[in-house]
């Protein structure tokens, strides 16, 4: 994901969640793949939704990497950034044998299946991401799947106005939500949770809010995400996430992703109605990724696009 906004402010890179990886050297004009030989899987095997595994700095599992291309004349050189994946995609089988992807954050892909994997078909598929407000054009994205793991890459360009960002995911993974994901979710995210330290430089914990003053003028304040979360059981196979403002929001847990449900919540706080319009949550446990935005009580819009926590 790309923060749009950061990228007017500053010459470093944004720190938006992608659920994609996006790079701008990816083939344009690629072949379609060999399509699956007479009694292999067509397709079926992909079919369902599938959560990203968590994010590792160590291994690079599930982080993306942004950077503006040496010798680019389409963007300003900025220091590479690395930004957790998290999230959940569902795969469909269509008319005609593709598979269709359709992510939490409301993008639409379509796939070819191939002998071992499938490919992006066509090859340069464009989405307008209206969580992080910002567009990209996948170029290469590549999904194979053994059992309920599933392994992908991901080639894009994202388009920012201070122009074309190289963003790649050289490794995805992925596992499929199954029967068992409520009882794997009781596990990872009850208890409370503390954001960690906010560093400005990696974006980690840094939410940017637009306010629109009465003379049209759009002004935007950055400000550290702190405080404490506290997650328990609710009803049916649900989260309710309770925050120091005293509101409670109401998540669907699968496995090790939460995201809200309903997809739009508000809370009346004393300061004012604040809403949520986006969240999701990658737990393992012990660390939490998270990718929030809405509407503050003084009716900024705000975002935050890298949040990290940890279990006290």
């Amino acid at each position: 994901m790309l923060d749009t906004h950061a990228l007017t402010r500053r010459r470093h890179l944004p720190a938006l969640v992608l659920l994609l990886s996006l790079a701008i050297w990816g083939a344009l004009a690629a072949p379609r793949p060999a399509m699956a030989q007479a009694g292999s899987p067509r397709g079926h095997e992909y079919v369902g939704t599938w959560n990203y595994d968590q994010p590792d700095r160590a291994s690079m599992r599930n982080v993306a990497v942004i950077r503006c291309p040496e010798l680019s004349s389409t963007c300003s050189p900025s220091p590479e950034l690395q930004i957790p994946q998290i999230g959940t995609i569902v795969f469909s089988k269509e008319a005609g044998g593709r598979i269709v992807g359709r992510t939490d954050q409301g993008c639409t892909w379509t796939f070819a299946v191939g002998a071992t994997s499938l490919e992006l078909d066509s090859p340069a598929q464009y989405c307008f991401n209206r969580v992080i407000n910002s567009a990209y054009t996948i170029t290469k994205w590549s999904v194979a799947v053994s059992g309920n793991h599933e392994r992908e890459s991901v080639v894009a360009i994202s388009h920012q106005p201070t122009g074309d960002y190289e963003f790649r995911l050289d490794l995805g993974s992925r596992t499929k939500v199954t029967g068992g994901a409520w009882a794997g979710a009781r596990e990872v995210f009850p208890g409370t949770w503390r954001y960690d330290a906010s560093d400005p430089q990696s974006r980690v914990n840094v939410l940017t809010t637009r306010y629109t003053d009465p003379d049209g003028q759009v002004r935007t304040v950055q400000t550290p995400q702190q405080g404490l979360v506290t997650f328990a059981p609710g009803r049916g196979k649900t989260m309710t996430a309770r925050t120091e403002n005293g509101c409670a929001w109401t998540l669907t847990a699968r496995g090790n992703t939460a995201e809200l449900d309903p997809p739009v919540q508000t809370c009346r706080t004393a300061q004012g109605t604040a809403t949520l319009t986006f969240w999701a949550i990658a737990s393992d446990g012990r660390r939490q990724s998270t990718v929030m935005a809405g509407t503050d009580e003084r009716g900024g819009n705000f975002l935050l696009s890298v949040g990290s926590l940890t279990k006290r």
